[in-house]
């Protein structure tokens, strides 16, 4: 029978397990799924995963979660255009008094690249 350190040991190397952006990503992308905009689904896995938080902090500002804001704009920008969708860098906010749910309302209509 394991011991308790056996069991922790197990449990803490499921729980580490990394996913890459573009892992976390793949499933999303416009040829997996045809939509003609972004979406709100795919705007918060996207605006959460640049800021290294959950969806519990949608209503939190960049500054309160500690994150800086041109760093996170370009996450935003890149992932949004890796997934062939169009976006204007300049219309992604990244004020310290933004809220994250902001930037979901602005880049959810983003449209399919043509």
């Amino acid at each position: 029978m394991p011991d308790s350190t056996t069991k922790r040991k197990k449990k803490s190397s499921r729980a580490s397990k990394h996913v890459d952006h573009a892992q976390l990503l793949a499933p999303m992308s416009a040829d997996a799924q045809d939509l003609p905009f972004l979406g709100h689904a795919r705007a918060v896995v996207i605006v959460c995963t640049c800021a290294k938080t959950s969806p519990l902090n949608l209503s939190r500002t960049i500054e309160e979660l500690g994150v800086d804001g041109l760093p996170f704009q370009q996450c935003v920008f890149g992932s949004v255009t890796s997934l062939k969708y169009v976006i204007d860098m300049d219309d992604i906010p990244d004020a310290p008094n933004t809220k994250l749910i902001d930037v979901v309302d602005a880049i959810q209509n983003a449209p399919k690249r043509p």
